[in-house]
């Protein structure tokens, strides 16, 4: 964020006391190009009661609206309201998901397959016991089993650091801040990842969000495991490049990735000579501390 002004405020003196309100401009352009956020905010006194912000990427081109201009109606609308019923606004009014409380794991695993006992299923439990003979804390996500929905594009996150699709993202959030490391087993699906993880990382720019906006930092370095059918590097250059830019837009550093091919032959990773000592063996350089490798 590179500045805020407050562009214009008004006080009103009601029975609840004296009102103000703010219309606030925050320069997001650091972030995205051009991006601004206007923020209206209702004070009982000193205290925060209510805030409306919009930022300029969720008006579509076209708009008959600018986004100063769809500021300025609420700046209004809240004039009239607080003026006319200040009673609702003597308490704080919140629209928030604030993000579960869960025990934090020093390793997450994103299991991609959406079969359990497959292939990635096998490599994240390899993972999994590794981080554990290591003495930490791990965590495998099976993420065919949780209810992951597409991001909306609505940009609602650079306004408040939140999501508010309704759904199971928040622990998956909640799990990458914490974690020390990150690890994705995913096989190739068509030249790429499979939907559901491609879903969670379209929704991890509410992760981006919360640490441009609020301060929020992701401290985890990064490994992928992929496995396809068919033999070669092609099958791999779109799952890497994917996988590499959602690491990067979360400041995540990947480690050189482990790709296994010919799956179609082979059929069990359990079969490949050495390829579990392999795996256990990345994955352990990972687990040691940086100041220590």
């Amino acid at each position: 964020m590179t500045g805020s002004a407050v562009v214009k405020t008004q006080s009103i003196e009601t029975p609840e006391g004296t009102f103000t309100i703010r219309l606030i401009l925050d320069d997001l352009g650091g972030i995205y190009p051009g991006m601004v956020r206007y923020t209206v905010e209702v004070l009982h006194g000193t205290e925060s009661v209510y805030t409306y912000a919009i930022n300029s990427y969720e008006v579509p081109p076209g708009s008959p609206f600018d986004t100063r201009r769809l500021a300025d109606i609420v700046f209004a609308r809240l004039l009239h309201d607080v003026t006319s019923r200040p009673g609702p606004y003597t308490r704080q009014r919140v629209f928030t998901r604030p993000l579960p409380g869960a025990t934090p794991a020093d390793v997450i695993i994103l299991q991609a397959s959406p079969r359990r006992l497959g292939n990635s299923a096998k490599i994240a439990s390899w993972c999994d016991d590794e981080a554990t003979r290591a003495g930490l804390s791990s965590r495998v996500l099976y993420l065919q089993e949780m209810d992951i929905r597409p991001c909306l594009g609505c940009y609602a996150c650079y306004d408040y650091g939140y999501c508010p699709v309704d759904d199971d993202m928040p622990p998956i959030i909640r799990a990458l801040e914490a974690a020390s490391l990150l690890v994705i087993c995913t096989p190739v699906y068509t030249g790429t990842v499979p939907a559901v993880l491609k879903a969670v990382m379209d929704r991890c720019q509410w992760l981006h969000a919360r640490e441009k906006v609020l301060g929020k930092e992701v401290h985890a370095r990064g490994l992928l495991v992929a496995v396809a059918g068919r033999r070669g590097n092609e099958p791999f250059v779109c799952v890497t490049r994917v996988v590499d830019a959602f690491m990067g837009n979360l400041g995540i550093h990947p480690a050189d990735p482990v790709l296994i091919g010919g799956l179609d032959r082979i059929r069990d990773v359990e079969l490949i000579e050495g390829l579990e000592g392999r795996v256990r063996s990345a994955l352990r350089i990972l687990l040691t501390p940086e100041d220590e490798g």
